[in-house]
C-alpha cells in the first residue's frame, strides 16, 4: 500500500490551494506545512501504531501546543472512523480514514490553526536572542560568571541554585528588564552542558534556534535559552530540579 501517495493525493492536493506543501518522506508521519513569514502551520498525519492513524494541527508559535484532530470533533458527531478508532485493516479502510481526516481539516482544522498561530507571550526566545547567544556564548559565560560571583570552585548544583534564585526573584517583572541577564545565564547553563557532555553549540538557520548537543553515541540536546525563559515564565521554583536532572542525564550518557 502506497500510504504516502494516498495521503498526498487525498489530503495534499486538497490543501495545496490553501498554501500547504508536503515536507518530504518521514517513516513516522506525513506533514504538510504552510509558511507565513516566520510562522509555520503544520498538518500532520501520524502512524502512531500498527494500523492506526492520528491527525495533529500545530504551529511554531511560542507557547502553543499541537491539537489532536480527535479533540476537535463533537462527541455526538458521526466521526466516520473505522472500528471505533482511526484504525484500518486494508487499503480501502485506510482511504476511508484519510478521507475523514480531510473532512476534519476543512470542518475544524484551518480554524484551529488560526487560533494557535499567535505567541502566548512576548516573553519568548526570538531569532535575534538565540543568534546573539550562539555567537557570543563564550564571552557571555565569562561575563555572567563574574557578575554572579561564580568561580572554578562553584559546583554545578550551586550554580543551578543561583540561577533559580534569580528567576524566582524576577518572575513577573517586565521581560525587557530581565532578558539580557537570562541570555547571559543561558550561556552559563549551555557551557555547563557543553563541558559535561563534550558537547558543541549549534545553530539551525531554518528554525532560528541554538542548542548544545552532546557528541557521544547517545546524542542529547539542551536548549539553554528556551529552557530558562520557559522556567521564568511558568516554573521558576523548579529551575534547580530541572537543570539538575538534565545534568545527571547528560553525565549518565557520557559514561555509558
Amino acid at each position: 500500500m502506497q500510504k504516502t501517495e494516498i495521503i498526498k493525493r487525498i489530503v495534499g492536493e486538497s490543501i495545496k490551494p490553501h498554501g500547504f506543501k508536503y515536507l518530504g518522506d518521514d517513516p513516522e508521519s506525513c506533514t504538510f506545512r504552510k509558511q507565513i513569514g516566520e510562522l509555520q502551520q503544520d498538518i500532520s498525519i501520524y502512524y502512531v501504531a500498527e494500523n492506526e492513524l492520528k491527525i495533529y494541527f500545530g504551529t511554531n508559535a511560542y507557547g502553543q501546543k499541537p491539537i489532536n484532530g480527535e479533540d476537535l470533533v463533537s462527541a455526538n458527531e458521526n466521526r466516520g472512523d473505522v472500528l471505533g478508532r482511526y484504525h484500518y485493516n486494508n487499503e480501502l479502510e485506510f482511504i476511508k480514514v484519510i478521507e475523514y481526516f480531510k473532512k476534519i481539516i476543512f470542518d475544524y482544522g484551518f480554524t484551529a490553526l488560526e487560533k494557535i498561530s499567535s505567541h502566548t507571550t512576548e516573553a519568548r526566545p526570538t531569532k535575534e536572542t538565540d543568534l546573539y547567544l550562539y555567537e557570543n556564548h563564550e564571552k557571555l559565560n565569562k561575563e555572567y560568571r563574574k557578575k554572579f560571583k561564580i568561580d572554578e570552585n562553584t559546583s554545578n548544583e550551586d550554580i543551578f541554585l543561583i540561577i533559580q534564585d534569580y528567576l524566582v526573584k524576577t518572575q513577573g517583572q517586565p521581560f525587557d528588564e530581565v532578558k539580557e541577564t537570562i541570555i547571559g545565564l543561558a550561556a552559563v547553563i549551555g557551557t555547563i552542558f557543553e563541558d559535561i557532555s563534550d558537547g558543541i553549540w549549534k545553530w539551525d538557520p531554518v528554525k532560528n534556534i541554538c542548542w548544545v548537543a552532546s557528541r557521544d553515541k547517545y546524542p542529547k540536546m539542551q536548549y539553554p535559552l528556551n529552557t530558562l525563559i520557559g522556567l521564568w515564565n511558568r516554573n521558576a521554583e523548579r529551575t534547580f530540579s530541572f537543570l539538575s536532572d538534565n545534568c545527571k542525564w547528560f553525565c549518565k550518557r557520557k559514561t555509558m
